[in-house]
């Protein structure tokens, strides 16, 4: 795949490439060091840990264990099936930069942000930034490198949101959900719906809707929010552009989020299936949709520990499958995201050593 070039990835990707107002290489490696307080992680950490041991020792640790067990061959066959996801958005990403870079590298940096991610338990706080960054490195103005990474995770959270709200909505009209939970599973429905309204928008009118907010937002949070509007504007400028002027481009990242989609969804099934829970077809998309709302509901809790388990337990609970079931699968995730992060490092390094090796001849 490293020898391709995307077709029509030279042409301009909108903004300002050589803007002298763009963040500097010190700027951006600030904004990647963002996220909680280090003490309120490792609070939010602890909690999480805690959680989880509660849920593993409710479950029974045998239960648990002999569940993983049963797994055997299929633990490769759900790891194959994530690195795949991880090259199919990478696949997304180097469709939306605007430069002819290689796939090679675009994956490179794809799977490095994704494994600091798995192994720092920081979410996209500090993953999204450091791939911005990388692209910088690899000769991507500034405004250019993170409007890419942007566009990306913009157009991962539509297909993600589409799929949340058939879930949802599937819950709903089962019948399945709590009484206390009805409200919140509406609200995450007014949220969803809000967010693709407002992509639809900016997609049709060619006007972006997030430095407005952050502009109007100045008569209560003060003049910080007028500076950060110009720099989300810079970026919210190329993403438009994209969305306006490359469809081609946007049909093929579009597709690529949904089969990456379907990738996760049978994941689900492939563990469903070996711990014995004889999911029925529609299992997977329902849980899959639904457990996107882990990572809005719980965005500040370090890896989404404790929470994730216990919504997945929830999930497989009202599905008519046992808690110990969706545990296990979350458990699952959890372990191959951490198993394909020590397959890649090394694999990073030496694809980073012989680019070096490259550059100098």
């Amino acid at each position: 795949m490293s020898g391709f070039r995307a077709p029509d990835a030279v042409r301009p990707f909108g903004g300002d490439q050589h803007d002298p107002r763009s963040r500097t290489n010190e700027e951006v490696a600030s904004s990647a060091r963002s996220g909680p307080h280090p003490v309120l992680r490792g609070v939010l950490l602890v909690t999480g840990l805690s959680v989880v041991a509660w849920l593993i020792w409710r479950a029974g640790p045998a239960v648990v264990w002999a569940l993983l067990i049963n797994l055997r061959w299929r633990f490769a066959a759900v790891t194959v099936l994530y690195m795949t996801y991880l090259a199919t958005r990478a696949m997304a990403l180097w469709r939306i930069v605007p430069m002819s870079l290689r796939y090679r590298d675009v994956l490179r940096i794809r799977l490095f942000g994704d494994t600091i991610e798995s192994l720092t338990f920081t979410g996209p706080f500090v993953a999204e930034p450091t791939k911005g960054w990388l692209l910088t490195r690899a000769g991507l103005p500034t405004d250019q490198a993170f409007a890419a990474i942007a566009t990306e995770y913009l157009l991962y959270d539509v297909v993600t949101g589409c799929l949340s709200v058939m879930a949802v909505v599937a819950l709903i009209a089962l019948g399945v959900l709590p009484p206390v939970v009805r409200p919140i599973a509406f609200t995450l429905l007014g949220i969803t719906g809000a967010f693709l309204t407002a992509f639809a928008y900016a997609a049709v009118s060619g006007v972006g809707v997030i430095a407005p907010l952050v502009d109007w937002s100045a008569r209560i949070i003060g003049r910080r929010a007028n500076l950060a509007a110009q720099e989300i504007r810079r970026v919210e400028r190329v993403l438009v552009h994209f969305l306006q002027y490359r469809h081609r481009a946007l049909a093929e990242v579009v597709a690529l989020q949904s089969m990456s989609q379907v990738i996760m969804m049978l994941e689900i099934y492939v563990v469903l299936t070996a711990i014995g829970g004889a999911p029925r077809w529609w299992y997977p998309p329902v849980i899959e949709g639904a457990v996107k709302y882990i990572g809005l509901a719980f965005a500040f809790v370090p890896g989404q520990l404790g929470a994730a388990e216990g919504v997945y337990a929830f999930l497989t609970g009202v599905l008519g499958l046992s808690t110990t079931a969706g545990l296990t699968l979350a458990l699952v995730r959890r372990l191959r995201s951490v198993v394909v992060a020590a397959i890649i490092m090394p694999v990073l390094t030496l694809l980073g050593s012989n680019g070096a090796g490259q550059r100098q001849y």
